[in-house]
This record gives structure tokens, sequence and C-alpha cells, in this order.
């Protein structure tokens, strides 16, 4: 299959670059501060800026891995930012997670490695 015209243009082009910060979360985190990079298929500058405030608002605060058993296969949500909920009475609120590994199980669960957001009590 051959792609022409400006798809093919588009294919072809560099990445946009969009970069956030946050001084209050550099400064509350100082050497511990991390540096997140994310490559996507964002066509639109304002939709990068928006996509970097999001992982700014989610990684600004200390997050913690867990494991979570979910209903259905879900091994297509790697690396997405999604509201998930569970048996889990943590989970019950649908909190937002970012999914960092699937193992979908012969039952017709998914065990969801996550990383979740600390909040405080």
């Amino acid at each position: 299959m051959t792609v022409q015209g400006p798809f093919a243009e588009w294919l072809r082009s560099s990445e946009l670059i969009e970069e956030a910060s946050d001084a209050a979360t550099q400064a509350a985190w100082g050497e511990l501060a991390v540096d997140g990079h994310a490559s996507s298929a964002l066509a639109l500058r304002a939709d990068a800026a928006a996509e970097g405030q999001r992982q700014l608002q989610f990684f600004g605060s200390p997050v913690t891995v867990e494991t979570v058993e979910v209903t259905g296969r879900h091994a297509d949500k790697v690396g997405q930012c999604r509201r998930i909920q569970a048996d889990d009475a943590s989970y019950a609120a649908a909190p937002p997670v970012f999914i960092i590994g699937a193992e979908e199980q012969q039952q017709g669960t998914t065990l969801l490695t996550v990383l979740r957001r600390v909040e405080a009590a």
C-alpha cells in the first residue's frame, strides 16, 4: 500500500514538540523531579498542550504502582490514562490511573498494573 498526498507529507513530517512545566511542582520535588516525555499522533499543538497539562496534574503528586483485577479484556489500554472501576473498595469511585501493564486472564478478566496518585488522607 502506498500513501500519497497530504497524508503522506504529514507522516513524513517532524513531530511537534510541546513542553509543559510547573514551577510549584518542580520546587516541591527538587532533585527528585522527573522529566516525562510522550510521543503521540496528536496533530494539533493545542491538543498537545492540553495533554501536557493533564500529565502535569497527574504526575505532580506521588504515585503508587498497583495491580487491580477488572472485568473484560483490556490489554489495548496499556499506555493510556483511564478511570477504572473494580471490586476493590478504593476503586469504587473509578479513580484516574495510568495503565502500564495488562495481563488478560482465562476467566475473562484482566490484571492491570497501574500508576495511581496518592491522595492526601
